[in-house]
């Protein structure tokens, strides 16, 4: 992946997060809107009803005003659904047609800052790689769905991205 497209990801990511934290994921392409509602995630056709439920299992969620939302965000190629919490490293993965869930329990690899959650996604080069902000703090992680390990990004890779390095 080239520089600019880490930086292009990362920033999209990391300067709005307001506006990537909404538990309601679109996917125009297939005609699906996921909401996310407590430990479930809906379903529905646009412009239609309820497709179908489908629970998260070990869902833990963050519910105080002071955090940021739980991030989800649609596979392009796919369709599937990532849930991420916001209260610890655990992501879902729930396909749209067969409404089967994966579950990722994520290797923080840090010497501090292990307990927290992601408040925002972005995709990486492929629906193997995602990037993440936590909830809390100010990290921002490359999270590798294949080995379930976020790994923090580096100062060059935030810099490159606009992102503060503190």
């Amino acid at each position: 992946m080239s520089k600019s497209h880490i930086a292009f990801l990362v920033t999209a990511l990391l300067s709005s997060p307001a506006a990537l934290a909404d538990p309601v994921a679109l996917d125009v392409a297939r005609g699906h809107r996921w909401e996310l509602h407590g430990a479930t995630v809906r379903l529905y056709a646009v412009g239609g009803g309820l497709v179908r439920e489908v629970r998260l299992p070990g869902a833990i969620f963050a519910g105080s005003r002071d955090a940021s939302a739980p991030a989800m965000l649609i596979a392009p190629r796919t369709g599937e659904l990532i849930v991420a919490s916001n209260a610890t490293a655990r992501l879902w993965r729930v396909h749209p047609t067969r409404y089967q869930t994966q579950v990722y329990d994520i290797e923080v690899s840090a010497e501090r800052e292990k307990d927290f959650g992601f408040a925002s996604l972005a995709w990486g080069s492929s629906e193997k790689t995602l990037y993440a902000r936590s909830s809390v703090g100010s990290g921002a992680w490359r999270i590798d769905l294949d080995t379930e390990i976020a790994q923090v990004l580096t100062p060059a890779e935030k810099l490159a991205a606009g992102y503060p390095t503190r």
